[in-house]
């Protein structure tokens, strides 16, 4: 993915709707234990964060972080559309 790609997809996240944010069931093999839990999603895909990742035990968390992930392209999209309005 290149530059432009990526800003792209930053500003189609950073405007995602509350109703855009969620959460999907997800199971995966953990140290040879299968592992359920919920996954971020934005757009019904798996979305996560640096600080917190993308999957989790409980729902609420899983929602709350994918909130996170679109705030987080808020502000790196008003970083770039400022950087790129002063150039």
């Amino acid at each position: 993915m290149n530059a432009e790609q990526m800003r792209e997809r930053v500003f189609a996240y950073s405007i995602a709707l509350p109703d855009d944010i969620g959460a999907q069931r997800w199971e995966q093999v953990r140290d040879g234990k299968l592992w359920r839990g919920w996954v971020s999603t934005v757009y019904e895909h798996p979305v996560g964060t640096c600080e917190y990742g993308r999957y989790f035990d409980t729902r609420a968390e899983a929602v709350e972080n994918a909130r996170i992930f679109v705030e987080q392209c808020k502000a790196m999209h008003a970083k770039t559309a400022g950087a790129k309005a002063k150039s």
